[in-house]
Formats: structure tokens, C-alpha cells, sequence
């Protein structure tokens, strides 16, 4: 499966929707998108040590949100020339699917392996960072997307 040949097509099937945003992940800064992760890891692990209590699997969610919406938002605010960046640029709200997905299913493993809330609860955990890793990616790329769309308009229209 390759990617549409033509920017604009507008009837891709959720499976390549998902290909053009797992290629358009693969040109992230993951270096910014990991700093971004440990930084807010550290942070909120900080908070629950000054409050007396260990919280590592909240931590590392919390961690794991950032990491991938620095990194979903890197590639709707980056000006890139590839297909699957422009496609990525042109919908976000599909293309913030993949990093809130990514970040489900991290929490999930996270919470299940490390937490003590059994499968139901990682379940519910991950939903919820998903839908934060989710909606922040796609609220930066319409925002992004809004402004760069007003820029480009010529007084006529």
C-alpha cells in the first residue's frame, strides 16, 4: 500500500488513513517529542513526591501524553514537504488518531504492567490519555491549519 497519489483525495479507507499518518509520524523530531516526555515525567513525579506518595505509572502516563503530542503537533506545525505531512496538515483531526491511539496503547501497558488497577482500569487510563494526546494534536493542527488557511486566502474570497 503506497501513498495517494494526489493530495486532495478525500476517500481514503481508515487503514491507509493510518498508513499516511504513521508515515507522516516517522519525520518527528523524536528527540524534542522524548525531552518533552522526560520533562513532564519528572515534573509530575516531583509533585507526587512532594505530596509524600510514589506515583510511577501516573507519572509515566502523564510522561507518555506529552511525548506523543509534541509529536503529532510537530508534524501539523512543521512545514514539511511530504505527502503524508501535507495530508496530516489537511486533517488533523484523522491524523490526531494515531498519536492518541500510540499514547492509548503505552498507558495501557503501562498501567497494566506497572499499576495495580487490573485490566478494566488500564483500560480506562489509556482511553482517557488517548483522548487528552488526542484532542490536544488536533485542536494544534486545526488551530495551526486555521491560521496558515486565512494566510493563504487572497482578499476576494
Amino acid at each position: 500500500m503506497s501513498t495517494p497519489l494526489r493530495n486532495d483525495q478525500k476517500d481514503l479507507s481508515r487503514r491507509e488513513e493510518f498508513a499516511v499518518s504513521g508515515a507522516a509520524m516517522a519525520d518527528v523530531p523524536w528527540a524534542v517529542a522524548g525531552a518533552a516526555g522526560v520533562v513532564v515525567t519528572g515534573a509530575d513525579l516531583a509533585l507526587h513526591l512532594l505530596g509524600g506518595h510514589l506515583a510511577l505509572t501516573s507519572s509515566l502516563s502523564a510522561g507518555t501524553v506529552a511525548l506523543f503530542t509534541v509529536a503529532g503537533g510537530s508534524v501539523v506545525v512543521r512545514r514539511r514537504a511530504s505527502r503524508a505531512a501535507r495530508w496530516a496538515r489537511s486533517h488533523p483531526w484523522r491524523f490526531a488518531l494515531a498519536p492518541g491511539a500510540a499514547t492509548a496503547v503505552v498507558v495501557f501497558v503501562l498501567a497494566v504492567l506497572l499499576g495495580s488497577s487490573g485490566v478494566v482500569g488500564g483500560a480506562f487510563t489509556a482511553l482517557w490519555h488517548g483522548a487528552i494526546a488526542f484532542g490536544l494534536t488536533g485542536g494544534v493542527g486545526a488551530i495551526a491549519g486555521s491560521g496558515r488557511s486565512s494566510k493563504q486566502r487572497s482578499p476576494g474570497n
